[in-house]
């Protein structure tokens, strides 16, 4: 199965980035990752305003991977993040050892 990266660093990107990783689960086969960073990580606190939407989307089975240095940089700990949502040591370091591993990349 192919894999597909939504990155999302821009927070009000969320409402695109969500209604593409979802499109792409109900009409294709594919792996669907998104992976946030930058300011776009305030998305994914329990209590942001994309919360339902993003809790929809890992129902779908999508992984949602959220950078640990993004979340530093904004004092975000993981207990405040939504459940289901991974997190990796750098999402820009992550992107890119996809990519050279055949993931495509879509950026919204």
């Amino acid at each position: 199965m192919r894999r597909v990266i939504f990155h999302i660093d821009e927070l009000e990107k969320w409402p695109i980035t969500l209604n593409n990783a979802s499109n792409m689960t109900d009409y294709a086969s594919e792996d669907v990752i998104v992976l946030v960073n930058g300011p776009a990580i305030e998305g994914l606190r329990r209590t942001s305003e994309v919360s339902e939407r993003i809790q929809a989307i890992l129902t779908k089975e999508v992984k949602v991977k959220a950078c640990l240095v993004s979340l530093a940089n904004k004092g975000i700990s993981q207990a405040d993040l939504l459940d289901g949502v991974e997190t990796v040591p750098s999402g820009v370091v992550y992107l890119s050892e996809q990519q050279h591993h055949g993931a495509s990349y879509i950026k919204p």
